[in-house]
């Protein structure tokens, strides 16, 4: 045998490749199982309604139903996700998977496509609400122009006397978000009042995204931070946003806004002050002496989830104090005073100088409701029907008396949505997403 026949012959050692670790694999699985269950709770949290009520309760609940709102595009897509890298020949392991797929993709469908799972008693839509939902489903949002959106911070639109400082004057101040250059302004301007129960929050706190969107459009929005509990009254607080009204009217030839197309806007309190200013304009009980001689009338309203009736609160509020843990958090983040919130009943005293049970009039008085007439401007409303923070029925009570009284008014109404839904201003959030929508079609109308 020769040498090239020997060292074919020669057998050599056969090369093994290393085999798979057998825990990667279940790393793996049990990662997308995680996830998996994770999507399944948090959808399935998406389709309960808060049995609890009121600012102090179900903190937790309602924490998770905003951000999983907010984020059911992606839980969704995280269930799939899970179900296609579990061990498909055990079906119970992508079942979670499954179940947050489904009802992530059902709850994105239910809010897109304005269904109403939830039957109200009494429950009515005017026909500008049936044009506007036509028109939501043809509209594209516009893509967002940050580069095109100025903000100025800290504007005085007014000097009032201080409550804490006798003698001296306290300044009401307002961010200003203006089109930059290049973007033709539309003429309207847009007042914008915070929530936080009348008590809490400030300007400038999770609305960015939402002034340069209506700022790429063309709109001048105003943030105003009025006054809250700790320094006057409902009174006081009313007062301010009609101080807000004029300084805009008065300022119209500087920004480029049309005088007779100013549009108050607001959520939760700031949506009750934005109804209840843009439903009793020049009004001398409830104008401050320093507007007397300007026009406080407003040419629309948009409430984001309001107060439309005070005398239910005592019922659907719970007099439970705040959980230490949220006030703290609150107040390191700068939303919260360092009391934390107000039961009602302390709340109403300080709103209107009295206890509860000796102010009936004046929770009539300061309804938006109660000032429901033929002459109201157009009306925006958009509410989630699982809001636990608000009457929802109220709001359902105050579009009917605005359609009854021959007003042109628009109730959005979004299933499985919570209380300040908008507060989360993801661009993938449906909510959102048809929040904005209804907000450029009926500014569009306007322009």
């Amino acid at each position: 045998m020769n040498t090239i026949q020997q060292s074919r012959a020669t057998s050599y050692p056969t090369v093994q490749k290393p085999a798979a670790t057998p825990g990667s694999n279940d790393r793996v699985v049990r990662l997308a199982l995680h996830l998996g269950l994770t999507s399944a709770v948090l959808t399935t949290w998406l389709h309960v309604k808060p049995r609890t009520r009121g600012l102090a309760s179900n903190l937790l609940g309602y924490g998770l139903k905003i951000v999983s709102g907010a984020t059911a595009p992606i839980l969704a897509a995280t269930g799939l996700a899970s179900a296609l890298l579990t061990d498909r020949r055990r079906f119970l392991r992508s079942l979670p998977g499954w179940i947050g797929t489904l009802l992530g993709l059902r709850f994105i469908w239910q809010v897109c496509s304005h269904a109403d799972p939830v039957a109200l008693p009494d429950q009515t839509r005017s026909p500008s609400s049936s044009k506007c939902i036509e028109a939501l489903k043809s509209a594209k949002l516009p893509p967002p122009v940050h580069r095109s959106a100025r903000m100025t911070r800290n504007l005085t639109f007014a000097t009032v006397p201080s409550s804490r400082h006798p003698g001296s004057g306290r300044p009401l101040l307002c961010d200003l978000w203006e089109p930059g250059p290049g973007v033709a302004r539309s003429g309207l301007g847009i007042i914008y009042l915070h929530g936080g129960a009348w008590q809490s929050f400030d300007k400038d706190v999770m609305t960015r995204r939402f002034f340069r969107h209506l700022a790429a459009q063309g709109h001048v929005v105003m943030d105003v931070a009025y006054r809250m509990v700790r320094e006057t009254d409902m009174h006081g607080m009313l007062g301010d946003v009609k101080r807000a009204i004029a300084w805009l009217k008065g300022h119209s030839a500087t920004l480029g806004v049309d005088p007779t197309r100013v549009v108050l806007a607001g959520g939760s309190a700031g949506g009750h002050l934005a109804l209840l200013a843009g439903y009793t304009p020049n009004s001398p009980e409830f104008d401050p002496s320093d507007t007397r001689d300007g026009d406080t009338s407003a040419c629309a309203v948009i409430a984001f989830y309001p107060v439309a009736d005070l005398r239910t609160l005592s019922d659907h509020w719970s007099e439970q104090a705040m959980h230490p843990l949220a006030t703290a958090l609150g107040r390191i983040m700068g939303f919260f005073p360092p009391e934390g919130y107000l039961p009602w009943t302390r709340l109403a005293e300080g709103l209107f100088g009295s206890p509860l049970d000796r102010v009936s009039d004046a929770l009539l008085a300061y309804s938006p409701i109660a000032h429901v007439d033929p002459n109201c401007p157009p009306t925006l409303i958009l509410q989630g029907l699982h809001d636990h923070v608000i009457p929802v029925e109220d709001v359902f009570a105050l579009h009917k008396a605005l359609v009854t009284a021959g007003n042109t008014a628009t109730l959005v109404s979004l299933p499985m949505v919570e209380h300040a839904f908008d507060m989360l201003p993801l661009r993938i959030s449906p909510p959102t997403r048809v929040a904005y929508r209804a907000i450029d079609s009926f500014l569009a109308q306007l322009s």
